[in-house]
């Protein structure tokens, strides 16, 4: 049985039992496109596995990525919610029926039972590696007609859930601008790419490496990617201003994954196309405003201390977990940061929350706007006790994530 990767790093076992969705009414197409891209299948090829009673979904049970799956598994049964389905445990070899049907919030539970997430690892990218894919980048991107260079929508470092060597796609604008595998320009100067085959492979083969020790080194190479997109940002590659804010930069796993936003949030100025790339094609989770917090005015009249709190105070203006997590209104984050005198104990940093009981989570203070050079030091979260604040955050704090927003909305979910 060949695995397949959902968040880029699953792990086929040979003998392995086996969850199978399988959707017994055609879906209306609104659904049929969501399917499409939950699972990377054709629009009519979930028609037509709905009409002849196949499988959506059928894949190994224990492997490697089970949390995961829980929330694949949670999303399809979201978007069929209201059409007649069924969810089976099916033995390695066998077939589903009757006999096979679960309950779903029963495997839910199984897939989350006893798993306490790892700490954080901050992923450190490759340098000399980023460098040789920024200048394949670059001489792909050369190859482009002068018409589509000049009206790029977005452009895509893609690997595999096997983490295999990277290619590029690039997308003008219309109505497939997020496609990225129907793309005319899908693999564009793919020639260059092929070129660090051997450099690319040098660092292993995920197959061989632990659970842990596989999930850091896909992460290691998703940074290389980014680092190798923000290099050529840091030239200008993209432009500059309004003309750079049209260009989407992308880090994109096939088949997509909720974490390709958290590239996508660091790679890229607060914009019109990348807000319309949230909403119209990020499988990220959503996060929800809840009490005591509204919906986010219109206006803010603080400027936000670090790029990401523009976003989420667009969303809500503030964040009030079941767990305590707390990320601060605009109209409180200076008074927060006065009291605990953070600029005098931990100058360039900015408390932009804590975890009700004591532990404060920091951020380095942007110097403006978005800067390519700063974007990914930025974004980094760590958590530290108030009462312990220092100039050495980043030695003396946990290391947490570098996606608030992604961060918060998977703990919301779970809490």
């Amino acid at each position: 049985m060949t695995g397949w990767a959902y968040g880029g790093r699953a792990v086929s076992a040979p003998e392995t039992e086996r969850v199978v969705i399988v959707l017994r009414e055609r879906p209306p197409a609104a659904v049929a496109m969501r399917l499409h891209r939950l699972l990377s299948i054709g629009a009519a090829e979930v028609l037509k596995r709905a009409d002849d009673a196949q499988p959506l979904l059928d894949r190994g049970l224990w492997l490697n990525d089970r949390i995961p799956l829980a929330h694949l598994l949670r999303d399809v049964v979201d978007a069929v919610a209201g059409l007649a389905f069924d969810v089976h445990v099916v033995a390695p070899e066998g077939a589903a029926g009757p006999d096979t049907v679960t309950d779903v919030q029963v495997l839910w539970n199984m897939l989350l039972a006893d798993r306490e997430a790892p700490p954080a690892v901050r992923p450190e990218p490759d340098l000399e590696l980023a460098r040789a894919i920024a200048d394949a980048t670059r001489a792909a991107l050369s190859e482009l007609p002068g018409s589509v260079a000049d009206d790029l929508c977005a452009v895509a470092l893609v690997t595999t859930g096997d983490g295999l060597r990277p290619y590029l796609t690039v997308t003008v604008d219309g109505d497939e601008r997020w496609d990225l595998a129907a793309s005319e320009f899908a693999l564009i100067g793919d020639e260059h790419f092929e070129a660090l085959r051997d450099v690319w492979d040098a660092r292993g083969d995920l197959y061989e490496l632990d659970d842990e020790a596989l999930d850091v080194e896909f992460a290691v190479r998703l940074a290389t990617l980014e680092e190798a997109l923000r290099l050529l940002d840091i030239e200008g590659v993209f432009g500059a201003g309004e003309a750079r804010q049209q260009v989407l930069l992308l880090v994109a796993t096939m088949p997509p994954d909720p974490s390709d936003a958290a590239y996508a949030r660091r790679l890229n100025p607060d914009g019109p196309r990348f807000r319309d790339w949230l909403r119209e094609a990020s499988e990220a989770p959503e996060l929800v405003p809840a009490p005591p917090y509204p919906e986010a005015t219109p206006t803010v009249d603080v400027t936000p201390p670090v790029p990401v709190l523009a976003e989420l105070w667009s969303i809500s203006r503030g964040v009030l977990l079941a767990d305590g997590t707390q990320i601060y209104a605009p109209e409180d984050i200076e008074e927060r940061n006065e009291t605990f005198q953070v600029a005098e104990y931990a100058p360039g940093w900015v408390l932009v929350g804590d975890d009700g009981g004591g532990l404060g989570y920091l951020m380095r203070r942007a110097a403006g706007g978005f800067d390519p050079v700063e974007s990914r030091a930025v974004a980094e979260v760590y958590r530290l006790d108030v009462g312990a604040l220092s100039d050495r955050i980043t030695d003396d704090g946990e290391y947490i994530t570098d996606d608030l927003i992604g961060w918060l909305a998977t703990r919301n979910g779970d809490c």
